[in-house]
């Protein structure tokens, strides 16, 4: 897969320094060095592939995976030191599509990573044009359109939208909304949430007319878009 790009996420600077020397003759890295940067970055720089490293600082590895499998098919290939295989089984039925115990093979990491973007490449080219209803979202440009009529949205408020509009219907709590679009764990956030989740939701009613509501709370569980 030409000039992909790999998320490299790793807490020991030898091993992430490693990682990005054989790879970046073939691909653009971006590294990360704990959970929270990882998903930060994840959500900035739309990689085709995450190589992830469970013992992380602040937010685990499998935190770090499953918040991505909640929004994306994107393959991660996990490091792990654990030997245990009922750990690594879990790993796979939670959303990893590859591992590699530690000390790892630089050819055969080489190798998995060559198979996992081939894969990629195969599959349906990413969709850059959301639409519900009369609501259409262009990712490549960054606009919103509500019954024809451009919306335009601050960079939060952009990414809430679009993760409602590729999950309608999906109930999603505030924790999970709040660390998949900032990236960073829910602690003491439920406010800044809230006033962007109203502002979003003012926004939007405004344009679609009388009656229409799309972003609804769901007592006690989070939010969904209908």
């Amino acid at each position: 897969m030409a000039n992909a790009k790999i998320l490299v996420v790793e807490d020991h600077q030898d091993v992430r320094d490693l990682l990005s020397d054989v790879l970046a003759a073939d691909y653009q890295i971006v590294k990360a060095v704990d959970g929270v940067s990882a998903l930060a970055k994840f959500n900035t720089e739309n990689p085709d592939l995450v190589i992830l490293d469970l013992m992380l600082p602040q937010v685990t590895g499998e935190s770090v995976l499953k918040t991505i499998r909640k929004t994306s098919n994107v393959p991660v290939l996990v490091l792990t030191a654990i030997q245990d295989k009922q750990k690594v089984v879990s790993l796979l039925k939670e959303g990893a599509n590859d591992y590699l115990t530690k000390p790892f093979d630089i050819d055969e990491l080489i190798a998995r990573v060559q198979v996992q973007l081939r894969q990629r490449a195969t599959e349906q080219p990413k969709q850059t044009n959301l639409t519900y209803d009369n609501i259409s979202l262009d990712t490549t440009i960054h606009r919103v359109y509500v019954n024809g009529q451009e919306l335009s949205l601050p960079k939060k408020e952009f990414a809430i939208l679009q993760l409602f509009l590729g999950h309608p219907k999906q109930v999603f709590t505030k924790e999970n909304l709040y660390e998949t679009v900032w990236g960073e764990p829910y602690m003491n956030a439920e406010n800044t949430l809230n006033v962007h989740i109203s502002n979003l939701r003012n926004k939007v009613n405004d344009l679609a007319g009388t009656g229409n509501k799309y972003i609804i709370s769901i007592w006690g569980i989070g939010v969904r878009f209908v």
